[in-house]
């Protein structure tokens, strides 16, 4: 009993730091631990089912899914169920993943380099991240904000485009007509047609 009532304490005291670090870790850092986590699944090859798989935890660590998820339903999202909203969350990771899965699907010595300059839009910060490839450059901008577990992602401007607005023009009719389950159901169908 003593050496569990000394190990406790223990405990806490080695993860509080951990935790603390992990919340603390800049943008920038984060990006780079992003990063290296998608060239791990690039390397990794597989079909897309597989490469989906292993994009899904990525996804979950490295993006704010419930504030997505509430900025694509919009106004509907207040009057969403619980079950509704999980399964449009649960929608949006799988999608997200099947969507790296596609757009990131072998390793060819691939460059991705951060710029350190980050740029702060109210709370919000801005990576820059240029991947180089034997095809050319692509400037993608990581829109991040921060919370209880660290910096996350919540939209990605490619071309200037923001993928947030397309994913959002993709599924309008859906949310219209059914709210958060319409989402669900709408990215089910996009995924289905993939694969």
């Amino acid at each position: 009993m003593k050496a569990y009532q000394l190990a406790v304490p223990a405990l806490v005291a080695i993860a509080v730091p951990a935790i603390v670090h992990a919340q603390a870790i800049d943008p920038t850092a984060r990006i780079a631990l992003y990063n290296d986590a998608i060239i791990g699944v690039m390397k990794s090859k597989g079909g897309l089912a597989a490469r989906t798989d292993k994009f899904e935890p990525i996804v979950r660590e490295y993006y704010d899914m419930p504030t997505i998820a509430q900025l694509v339903v919009g106004p509907k999202w207040a009057t969403s169920s619980a079950v509704d909203r999980e399964a449009a969350i649960a929608a949006l990771i799988h999608h997200s993943a099947t969507s790296l899965a596609r757009n990131f699907s072998s390793y060819s010595g691939e460059k991705f380099v951060i710029d350190p300059a980050v740029i702060s839009r109210g709370a919000s910060k801005v990576v820059r991240v240029t991947i180089i490839s034997a095809d050319g450059k692509n400037v993608l901008l990581y829109q991040m904000r921060q919370g209880p577990t660290g910096w996350k992602i919540v939209d990605v401007v490619s071309g200037g485009v923001s993928q947030l607005a397309v994913q959002r023009a993709d599924v309008a009719g859906a949310v219209a007509t059914g709210g958060a389950a319409g989402l669900a159901r709408q990215l089910a169908k996009l995924d289905n047609a993939l694969k």
